[in-house]
């Protein structure tokens, strides 16, 4: 029994690095957003210099038992999640050539879910939680950065 509880507690906290990872991804996206929006709110000719990033191919090695590939199939089969599209608006920025095969990975687990929403839980069947879990999760992470 205790052993068994070690390693959920061990895949636990991997998969909240990887969820940590993605939001502050998230944050950093949407504070830069408004910061350049105030800034250049009239200025429509100037260039913007930051370009906005995401570390895929980092959440994807901290992503083992694939349960942030889950929370965005999952996203998927549930579009009508408004507190968390904006993890959608993040596979629409165009990757770092480092991260675009590991962005290419969670857009596929994305398009799976459009394509299969009954379907995700068995792509991606390592995950230990389920997908009510993963969002609170990354509720929490939101409100408590």
């Amino acid at each position: 029994m205790g052993i068994k509880l070690i390693i959920l507690l061990a895949l636990l906290v991997g998969v909240l690095y990887s969820l940590h990872l993605l939001v502050q991804d998230y944050q950093a996206l949407t504070a830069a957003s408004k910061l350049l929006r105030f800034l250049f709110k009239r200025d429509l000719s100037s260039q913007n210099t930051v370009k906005p990033a995401v570390r895929w191919k980092r959440i994807l090695l901290c992503d083992p038992i694939q349960c942030a590939r889950y929370f965005y199939c999952e996203l998927g089969a549930q579009r009508n999640n408004e507190v968390l599209q904006g993890f959608v608006y993040m596979l629409t920025l165009e990757p770092t050539e480092n991260d675009s095969s590991a962005h290419a990975v969670f857009k596929e687990a994305y398009e799976h879910g459009l394509m299969n929403p009954t379907k995700c839980k068995e792509k991606y069947s390592m995950c230990p939680f389920n997908a009510s879990l993963l969002f609170e999760l990354i509720r929490y992470l939101l409100r408590h950065p």
